[in-house]
């Protein structure tokens, strides 16, 4: 009974205080047109284009110098492991053949797919340059046409998939740093600082973005407990070391009411309270227990084994902007 009436004190806290913020969220693939060209054409089909163009000599006089390197990107871009994936399915957004769904070969989709589009990438550059493409134009016109179509395509999906994956890095700061993020104190703001330019694991990624994590040592003055028998929210100072994990995923970072079942983060660590209780107590003076808590966005609930109230809740807020 006493945990419920925590639970209850604390959700109405924070649907009362709680502001309500609009976020906006990544769309998804944006162009129809664009996906089903892309997932009607193979990386077998981007193949023999490629030894067809490389098989006529007046191409590879063209090409020159770069006749080398056209062939190396084509060599690439025929690993028969992708053969019969669609270029959409490359980017991970349609579905993998059944040879690949079956495991008939495994711990490699990934290396090839990184070098098989880097290898498109360069292949179209190599051909779609003068005197290349006069020459496919002018003499092998049903080649180029097809050619265009399947490079042209492979590099739009390249061109929207670096656009998408600059935008989840932007929306990953903003859940991290925005205003559904938690609020640091000094400390919290030097280590996390620090941690994430030297710590591995804090590090923000090329691809991902921010890393989830981040640092929590904070003086929390705004837990209240009750003792036994007694319905009167008693204050507690505590202090709480652990770590904090944002939520990326687009259905979460809501704020308001929804915010209390689709958070931006949560968290979990130690605790540390004094028998002492109030809303100012130094957590470490007299006699001290340790124990833990969870936070699930804003709601946090602790327990500490001691005479003065064992089940804590709190809502994360700061009332000293960097203090508590």
């Amino acid at each position: 009974m006493i945990l419920l009436r925590l639970a209850a004190v604390a959700c109405a806290a924070t649907l009362l205080t709680t502001p309500t913020v609009a976020r906006g969220q990544n769309a998804g693939f944006p162009d129809t047109l664009l996906a089903r060209r892309a997932d009607s054409i193979t990386v077998g089909d981007y193949c023999v284009a490629a030894r067809e163009a490389l098989a006529a000599r007046p191409v590879v006089r063209a090409l020159g110098a770069d006749s080398s390197d056209a062939r190396s990107n084509a060599a690439i871009i025929c690993n028969p492991l992708l053969t019969n994936f669609s270029l959409l399915a490359l980017t991970g957004r349609s579905a993998a053949p059944l040879a690949a769904v079956a495991r008939l070969q495994t711990n490699v989709y990934a290396a090839a797919q990184e070098g098989m589009l880097d290898a498109m990438s360069e292949f179209r550059a190599e051909v779609r340059q003068d005197p290349a493409r006069g020459v496919l134009r002018d003499s092998f016109p049903n080649l180029s046409t097809r050619l265009i179509r399947i490079s042209e395509t492979a590099h739009s999906l390249l061109v929207v998939q670096a656009r998408d994956g600059a935008i989840e890095r932007l929306s990953n700061y903003e859940r991290k740093l925005g205003p559904t993020s938690a609020r640091l104190n000094v400390a919290e703001v030097f280590l996390n600082y620090s941690a994430q330019r030297w710590i591995p694991g804090f590090k923000p990624t090329p691809l991902g973005g921010p890393s989830p994590l981040e640092v929590v040592a904070s003086y929390a003055p705004g837990y209240i407990t009750f003792e036994s028998g007694d319905k009167t929210p008693i204050p507690v100072s505590a202090g709480e070391f652990g770590f904090r994990w944002y939520l990326f995923g687009k259905n979460f970072g809501k704020s308001g009411a929804e915010g209390v079942l689709l958070p931006s983060y949560f968290a979990a660590g130690a605790l540390v309270a004094s028998d002492d209780n109030g809303a100012l107590v130094w957590p470490w003076r007299g006699r001290q227990h340790i124990g833990g808590y969870v936070s699930w966005g804003a709601i946090k609930v602790g327990y500490i084994h001691r005479p003065t109230g064992s089940w804590l809740v709190s809502k994360q807020f700061h009332a000293i902007p960097f203090v508590f």
